[in-house]
């Protein structure tokens, strides 16, 4: 059984929250499902802690989307990381999250973390070369509101922000699910950063 518990448009999609029985608060996202309670620390621990702990020494991150938090709370879970910025294009995601989300948006008061409220495109435009160790692009599917975080000029900006030995990670749907895109996006990541720093898991 559901039970609708939100039913809100924002500017940029439709945001729902549904009580389910078996699978706690799931949060849907413009009629698709985005993750539910129960199973989000499958997604978040893998975005969050294999590039982390890849890294050799990470110290400053930045996420881009994520507004319901459930990744900056894994990256804020490894003590060498001094600062992450959290950049959420959309104020009313992580309002939802904190009022009816809270083991996932439980981090966002957290002393480590600078929360902004904008174009994660414009942040990364504007932001100084090689000022982070670690990008997580925490967005929605590479269709929709999510497309712009899909393109070249992008993923050029990121490669320009990152440290030298830096990391940029990103959701890129499933290998059996989406085929289709989530090639389409290996193929980007090759082009951008070179076949022998590109790796799919």
């Amino acid at each position: 059984t559901l039970r609708r518990l939100v039913n809100q448009e924002s500017q940029y999609q439709k945001i729902e929250v549904y009580e389910t029985e078996k699978w706690g608060n799931m949060l849907v996202l413009d009629g698709i499902i985005n993750l539910t309670e129960k199973d989000e620390f499958v997604y978040h621990e893998m975005i969050a802690h294999v590039p982390l702990f890849s890294h050799p020494n990470p110290k400053k991150a930045l996420v881009i989307g994520g507004g319901d938090g459930g990744t900056v709370r894994e990256v804020l879970n490894h003590e060498n990381i001094e600062k992450v910025v959290m950049v959420e294009i959309d104020q009313l995601v992580i309002d939802v999250a904190k009022k009816y989300l809270p083991g996932l948006s439980c981090a966002l008061g957290h002393p480590k973390l600078e929360l902004r409220v904008e174009d994660g495109i414009k942040y990364v435009l504007d932001a100084p070369d090689s000022s982070f160790d670690v990008i997580i692009v925490d967005s929605t599917d590479n269709y929709g509101p999510g497309e712009v975080l899909f393109t070249d000029e992008f993923y050029k900006n990121c490669l320009r922000v990152l440290t030298e030995d830096g990391i940029l990670v990103c959701q890129a749907q499933s290998f059996s699910g989406a085929p289709q895109r989530f090639q389409a996006v290996f193929e980007r990541y090759n082009k951008i950063f070179g076949k022998e720093k590109t790796w799919a898991y």
